[in-house]
């Protein structure tokens, strides 16, 4: 598991946020991926990609913490680019700090 990798739960779509020297503590933080027709898009909250050719828009003001061993045996279905990565980034300090 990497910070930015995309898995698939149950049928949804998570983006994993947390640092990679703290993907080994027992919870990760998520952030949901849904389709882009589900949501309007947020300035600087959402971010919209690619997977697997379908678009989707990563919802940062939305994060949430599960079990590390959830993820742990699932193999990432996405991986975003360093750009996709650092929009996603922003908008979680736009959410955290108000940037």
């Amino acid at each position: 598991m990497q910070k930015f990798d995309v898995f698939e739960i149950a049928g949804d779509l998570y983006l994993v946020v947390q640092a990679e020297h703290l993907l080994e503590l027992n919870t990760v933080v998520l952030l949901p991926i849904l389709p882009s027709a589900t949501l309007p898009p947020l300035t600087k909250l959402t971010v919209d990609v690619k997977v697997a050719g379908s678009s989707f828009r990563v919802r940062t003001h939305m994060p949430l913490t599960v079990q590390a061993q959830r993820l742990r045996h699932l193999v990432p279905v996405h991986q975003l680019s360093a750009e996709e990565g650092q929009k996603v980034m922003d908008g979680l300090y736009a959410i955290l700090w108000g940037f």
